[in-house]
């Protein structure tokens, strides 16, 4: 008996999603957001928000199915800080994207603390745990 065109398509659709799966990676990225000396707008050098005592700023670049990691510390001293992504569409999570305290909300950890967050569909962001 020969197989239906049922089984033939769901076989070859699991072997498709296994096959992204076993391509996923982790992603790390380590941001020290700190102070730096930067021309960011081409008119005058001045103190400016960097990641990793640099300027411009890191890109982060994964693969579809990727989980991206990013670990945040805030180096700024007596200064609070936000960290949000272009490129995502922010579906649901509105709140991951903007100023803090108008459309973002603030990080609750203290200066020097490490925050963890983990993402792993393209559209998206999960907020840090």
């Amino acid at each position: 008996m020969a197989p239906s065109h049922s089984y033939i398509y769901i076989l070859s659709l699991s072997l498709a999603i296994f096959s992204l799966l076993a391509d996923a990676k982790v992603v790390t990225y380590d941001f020290n957001i700190t102070w730096v000396r930067a021309n960011p707008d081409g008119q005058f050098e001045r103190a400016t928000i960097g990641i990793n005592n640099a300027w411009p700023l890191p890109i982060i670049e994964a693969d579809v199915g990727d989980t991206v990691i990013v670990n945040v510390e805030n180096g700024l001293g007596n200064a609070t800080t936000s960290l949000h992504f272009h490129g995502l569409f922010q579906n649901g999570t509105t709140e991951m994207d903007g100023a803090i305290g108008v459309t973002q909300l603030t990080s609750r950890a203290p200066i020097g603390t490490t925050l963890t967050s983990a993402a792993n569909t393209p559209t998206g962001f999960v907020p840090p745990s």
